[in-house]
């Protein structure tokens, strides 16, 4: 099955669970800010990646949010400034 992009985002509480999140997130994707991370997954890799991120957050003081992109998204993303843009150059535009 062909890759989809998606958004990866979070809210940890502890530091060194923080940093732990942040190491998954970079082996699945770009890194676009500080907690939000462009990735193309597959269906498989889509729950990998959540079951992983459920066995290190801790549910009553993180979060994160797994959303994908349409395509219909990609077309209408509008992008300014050069800044930290990842290395897939998909277009994107963080309000």
């Amino acid at each position: 099955m062909k890759p989809r992009l998606w958004t990866l985002s979070y809210d940890i509480g502890e530091p060194r669970r923080l940093q732990r999140v942040a190491r998954v997130a970079l082996a699945h994707g770009d890194r676009v800010q500080k907690s939000l991370y462009l990735c193309a997954l597959d269906h498989d890799a889509v729950g990998a990646l959540q079951q992983r991120l459920n066995g290190m957050l801790d549910a009553q003081a993180d979060r994160a949010l797994l959303r994908p992109i349409c395509r219909a998204c990609r077309r209408a993303t509008r992008t300014q400034g050069e800044g930290g843009a990842p290395e897939r150059q998909e277009p994107f535009w963080i309000v």
